[in-house]
């Protein structure tokens, strides 16, 4: 029995438009690229990356920017965050000691191994943020893919992580074709890169050298460029990687070769001059209704209206479902 209810409550529009334009709102499909950041990143920070990385993908590659859109997949790091406040009360800002210690290069104090082991027994705490993190990006990505839209993550660091787990969630799902998501992994901790792209990994990260260190099954660096003192740890996305000579053309370039490798998928659900897409977490059924401007109730047990159309009710997993307007022809005006 379905006992929650979500309302969508749309405003439609008497819209006057040519044919041209009624076409290319609802035809129009598109590369959705974006960013997986890396661990101690606030959403500012993270932005700020995915600002840069646009600018040099739509230069490098002359990308229109109707075909290309860039969005931010955020992760928290709530854990190892927490770890590194401990660190940073009891020693200051100079950070390469937490990483010896982490990759266990040095012997850590006591006062390190406590804080370590504290925080790893309140970690279900930091799984369930990392879960929802996660129940996000995969949903977002699920709904684009059954757009028609083709998908590529850039991730960095610990957003490697999050875009395997993503992969791999995908992939599980028999609606979802996987030749449309691709994944470009920078300073990867991890030890593949889901669906086989490629990997970008300085030398002289020191970061990813900690890491190693700990988990030997880390791909190995991969490239090296001129010195750059900006970034004493060679890891920061923009410092490190998209300014570096060598790894910034490579990763703009790989993105776009990348994204255009990728295949086009079969549209799941239609689009049209006005669209409502209902995803959520981990509740097992959420349905989406829509009342009409002539009282028509759009919803599961009447999923046509006169002037759209229910055309996803999803029943199984966390979505979507999804209510279209069909075309600007039966868009009627009211609430």
């Amino acid at each position: 029995m379905r006992k929650i209810l979500c309302y969508a409550l749309v405003v439609f529009l008497l819209i006057v438009v040519d044919n041209n334009f009624a076409e290319a709102s609802y035809c129009n499909y598109g590369n959705a690229v974006f960013f997986g950041n890396g661990m101690f990143n606030e959403q500012s920070s993270a932005d700020s990356s995915l600002r840069r990385l646009k600018r040099m993908m739509i230069t490098a590659g002359e990308l229109p920017d109707e075909e290309w859109t860039f969005e931010l997949s955020y992760n928290h790091n709530e854990g190892i965050y927490s770890l590194f406040e401990v660190y940073r009360q009891s020693v200051g800002d100079q950070a390469a000691s937490f990483w010896r210690w982490l990759g266990s290069q040095d012997l850590a104090p006591e006062w390190f191994q406590n804080a370590t082991h504290e925080i790893a027994a309140t970690y279900d705490v930091a799984e369930a943020i990392i879960d929802a993190d996660l129940n996000r990006h995969v949903q977002r990505y699920q709904s684009l893919l059954m757009e028609g839209n083709r998908v590529l993550v850039v991730a960095h660091s610990q957003g490697n992580l999050y875009a395997n787990a993503a992969y791999t969630n995908l992939s599980q799902d028999n609606r979802i074709q996987m030749g449309a998501f691709g994944v470009v992994s920078v300073a990867t901790p991890a030890s593949r890169v889901a669906g086989g792209g490629p990997y970008f990994t300085l030398v002289n990260d020191i970061v990813i050298a900690a890491v190693e260190s700990f988990f030997p099954g880390t791909l190995d660096p991969n490239v090296a460029n001129i010195p750059n003192f900006a970034d004493w740890t060679n890891h920061s996305f923009i410092k490190a990687y998209l300014n570096g000579n060598q790894t910034g053309p490579m990763i703009v370039n790989s993105a776009l070769s990348q994204a255009n490798s990728l295949s086009w998928p079969t549209p799941q659900i239609g689009s049209g001059p006005i669209s409502v897409t209902l995803t959520w977490g981990a509740e097992r059924d959420v349905d989406l209704h829509v009342n009409e401007p002539d009282g028509s109730h759009v919803y599961y047990g009447n999923m046509w209206g006169s002037s759209g159309y229910l055309d996803y009710d999803d029943v199984t997993s966390w979505g979507p479902e999804h209510y279209y307007v069909v075309d600007c022809e039966n868009l009627a005006t009211g609430q």
